[in-house]
């Protein structure tokens, strides 16, 4: 028998552990949080896992793709003559940075007060990696059959895209995820999915079974350099405002995708997807802001409808008495399943005319798995058992994460992170936002739930 209140005690002491270690992506100095220098980080973190791994016992490494940027790979091989494929426990070890002014505690300080956990990774994700830890843990200990193997995979560079990570390792050492006959693993359990949200009096856990594609894009305007006295119609500054302008003011129509009518429509949404699928589109945003009244969770929601386009970094210009010559800006482009990515560039190109270039810079597509598989219905009786009263209910998320490298193996890849939060925790926001934290109370809900459905399809 398991005490999962010990249990979830060493889950937060693994979890604080890993926040201390400032795996901040890029690496370098962390923002100047009490002069933490990130550098090296990610291979830090990794072999955090990888030492409390082999000291219970489990086969443990960690590889670097890069100086610094390394990763912990751990299997717990199946002890039956005839093993089915393995499950995969996915997690990522970096962070993004921070702006430790706006913080009102330290951020890699992972301070536990009234029993919240606080710090840069608790939510997004080292809360999963301290999970999946612990979970690993577990199956050691008890020491139950397996049909399967267990891999745990926590890697370095999700953040930035999976080049240090998920996508180098797919590429150069598919074996990592898969068996000793060469059977790529049957399922991975990744972050995002499985918490909680209320929408009215429906408490839902959004199981991950979809995700967005990425086009990380670059738009760059020219004009010709000259004093900045004599005012110029060729202005790079002037150029790339029209054309970021234009971007964000186009309208982007809702396609509303299976899952994602399924989702709205049992958190009491239908009438948002019924405006939208109309072609209303003020319709269906009002009626979003009358049943929603979270705006995070509502601009969530409303980007599950459409394709987004963002802009998000603006450089152009060196000094106030000079005309530029050129600008950029970074757009996060988010693309629905069945969109065709390249045309989308296509359409974002013809906005913007003549005032600057379109090109991607990182492009990932969208990711879609069986919602009513073997594993997913697990989560959900897991769930159900847990929280009589919850709601669980399968989703496409709109960030990208490390599936899209597994995807590149035909991995199924599902956000599965359990935790059951008040309706007063503003958890999308937590993620990449200031104040990041987690309550303790919500690994001490997940963790079992996480495990069950772990040795479930893993040991039947």
């Amino acid at each position: 028998m398991i005490d999962w209140n010990l249990a979830t005690d060493e889950c937060v002491a693994h979890l604080r552990a890993l926040i201390r270690i400032p795996s901040v992506n890029p690496p370098g100095v962390a923002d100047g949080a009490a002069d933490q220098d990130s550098t090296g980080g990610e291979t830090a973190a990794a072999t955090y896992c990888a030492d409390v791994l082999r000291a219970n016992g489990i086969d443990a490494q960690v590889l670097e793709a890069a100086p610094g940027r390394g990763s912990c790979f751990a299997r717990l091989p199946a002890t039956v003559a005839d093993p089915e494929p393995p499950l995969i426990l996915l997690s990522h070890v970096d962070v993004v940075p921070v702006d430790v002014e706006s913080w009102t505690r330290d951020p890699f300080g992972a301070e536990l007060i009234d029993g919240v956990i606080w710090g840069r990774g608790a939510v997004d994700m080292k809360d999963m990696v301290a999970m999946e830890l612990s979970v690993m843990l577990a199956l050691q200990r008890t020491g139950g059959e397996r049909r399967r193997d267990v891999i745990f995979a926590a890697l370095a560079d999700e953040e930035a895209g999976g080049v240090y990570g998920a996508l180098h390792w797919v590429r150069e050492r598919p074996d990592l995820f898969g068996d000793a006959t060469g059977r790529l693993a049957a399922a991975a359990l990744n972050e995002v999915g499985g918490y909680s949200m209320t929408v009215g009096d429906r408490r839902a856990y959004a199981i991950q079974v979809a995700e967005k594609g990425i086009i990380w894009t670059r738009m760059r305007a020219t004009g010709t350099p000259s004093h900045g006295s004599m005012p110029s119609p060729d202005n790079a500054a002037i150029k790339l405002a029209r054309a970021v302008s234009r971007l964000a003011e186009a309208p982007r129509p809702s396609r509303v995708i299976p899952v994602v009518r399924s989702f709205f429509t049992a958190l009491g949404l239908a009438a948002v997807v019924e405006r939208a699928e109309r072609g209303d589109e003020e319709g269906s945003r009002a009626m979003l802001a009358e049943l929603v009244p979270d705006p995070v969770l509502r601009r969530s929601l409303d980007a599950m409808l459409r394709d987004t386009v963002t802009p998000n970094v603006i450089r152009v210009g060196k000094k106030v008495n000079v005309v530029p010559g050129v600008g950029e800006a970074e757009i996060d482009v988010r693309t629905l399943p069945g969109t065709d990515q390249h045309a989308f560039l296509a359409d974002l190109q013809a906005i913007v005319g003549d005032d600057a270039r379109v090109e991607s810079v990182h492009t990932m597509p969208p990711v879609e798995w069986a919602a009513d598989a073997e594993i997913v219905q697990l989560m959900q009786q897991a769930l159900l058992s847990a929280d009589p009263d919850g709601l669980p209910l399968p989703m496409m998320i709109t960030p990208g994460t490390d599936a899209k490298a597994m995807a590149l193996l035909g991995i199924p890849t599902y956000g599965f992170a359990p935790l059951r939060l008040e309706a007063d925790v503003p958890f999308l926001s937590l993620f990449h936002g200031n104040d990041e934290r987690v309550p303790v109370s919500a690994l001490r809900f997940g963790l079992p739930v996480l495990h069950e459905v772990v040795s479930r399809f893993v040991e039947g």
